[in-house]
């Protein structure tokens, strides 16, 4: 298995990967509307124009406005294909610790409980597995989005800094843009994309109480002895939702994205970095604390901007109805005991955060507000 420093790696050289291609362009966010900014074709390279042949600023623009597009999608792509699947298991791992439920089977199993006791355990049972399905539908929505938003401003900073920019366009260099250029070293671009560690092993641990409270609120009035359909367990699903979103935006959602700042260094330290240190691209040294501090405050921006919330909001939903459609389909119609019933809804989480062939993953690129706000973030456009 790849593991996710190699993974890590992948995703820095693929961000990177059309900075050089596209050297003698900036992007002049003063020109560009990035909430209909739509990547043109990829369009097969015209032959090199002869030396002597003057090339127009038009020709040279349309073959930057190709390269620009190619890079973004480049970028968007990924992300869906590989950064966030791979961190998928992690975060799987993590819910289940954090509602592991088989030790109670394990108790039940044993025998010799009360009734009362029983009761309290199968309450417990309850509670657990539907809390782990909804908090996965939030979890999978949230690790894509912040995967997104990262990959997205490191792709911008590269595509901008490539140093074959002062010497074939002096003219449209750094130094005279107005989008300042961070030089990151590729250790810097690895100690920011670790911070996706984060949502993974830790933005599960806030969100349990969350939605655990949410699943006893819609759950009150359901006996353990109750026969459910499916029609009445996502009426459950869908009134749990409801009161989760409003608690989450009042927190606002850097506490499950982003580790607070005295926990900064154990996030660095955790980055296991190549012996290789060459830059692709980039300029040698450099202060990679504040760079990354320069970074991190990119994220923050976005993760509090209503663009975020919107796509959020519309990531969950498609999560939510992913779940709805597999449980319809587990359950195939009738009526089923609450205690039959626990089971499967555990188990949707394990569908929603599976690594291979991700559906929602693959919805949430879809998705026009996904898009747009991976097309502003790349582009550093209008304010959020």
């Amino acid at each position: 298995m790849i593991s996710w420093s190699r993974r890590r790696r992948v995703a820095v050289a693929a961000v990177a990967a059309g900075g050089a291609a596209a050297a003698y362009y900036v992007y002049d966010r003063d020109e560009r509307d990035a909430l209909h900014f739509q990547p043109p074709d990829v369009m097969p390279q015209p032959p090199p124009a002869n030396e002597s042949t003057p090339v127009s600023a038009a020709t040279i623009q349309q073959d930057a406005d190709r390269h620009l597009g190619a890079h973004f999608e480049s970028v968007q792509a990924i992300s869906t294909s590989t950064t966030t699947p791979s961190l998928l298991p992690m975060l799987l791992q993590s819910l289940i610790r954090n509602t592991d439920y088989q030790p109670l089977l394990d108790e039940l199993r044993q025998g010799g409980m009360s009734s009362h006791d029983k009761y309290i355990t199968w309450e417990e049972i309850k509670l657990l597995t539907f809390t782990r399905a909804i908090a996965a539908s939030w979890m999978v929505a949230l690790l894509d989005l912040m995967t997104r938003v990262q990959l997205n401003i490191l792709g911008r900073h590269l595509y901008l800094q490539s140093n074959v920019l002062d010497t074939r366009h002096p003219q449209h260099s750094g130094a005279g843009s107005r989008e300042p250029t961070l030089q990151m070293t590729q250790r810097a671009q690895e100690l920011f994309l670790a911070y996706a560690h984060f949502c993974g092993e830790r933005g599960v641990e806030p969100l349990i109480p969350i939605v655990r409270q949410a699943v006893m609120d819609a759950m009150n009035d359901v006996e353990l002895t109750a026969k459910l359909s499916a029609d009445q367990v996502l009426q459950i699903f869908s009134d749990a939702h409801m009161k989760v979103a409003p608690e989450l935006s009042r927190l606002g959602f850097e506490v499950f994205l982003l580790p607070s700042p005295e926990h900064r260094q154990v996030w660095h330290s955790a980055a296991r970095l190549p012996d290789n240190a060459a830059l692709h691209p980039g300029a040698h040294g450099g202060l990679d604390d504040d760079i990354i501090d320069a970074l991190l405050t990119e994220v923050r921006k976005v993760i509090g901007s209503a663009k975020f919330g919107v796509a959020l909001k519309t990531a969950v939903q498609e999560s939510a109805k992913i779940a709805a459609d597999t449980l319809q389909n587990d359950m195939d119609g009738g009526e089923r005991p609450l205690a039959k019933i626990c089971p499967r809804v555990a188990e949707l989480a394990s569908r929603l955060l599976q690594r291979d062939d991700n559906v929602c993953v693959s919805r949430f690129a879809g998705l026009s507000e996904v898009q747009r706000l991976s097309a502003t973030v790349y582009a550093c456009g209008p304010a959020l």
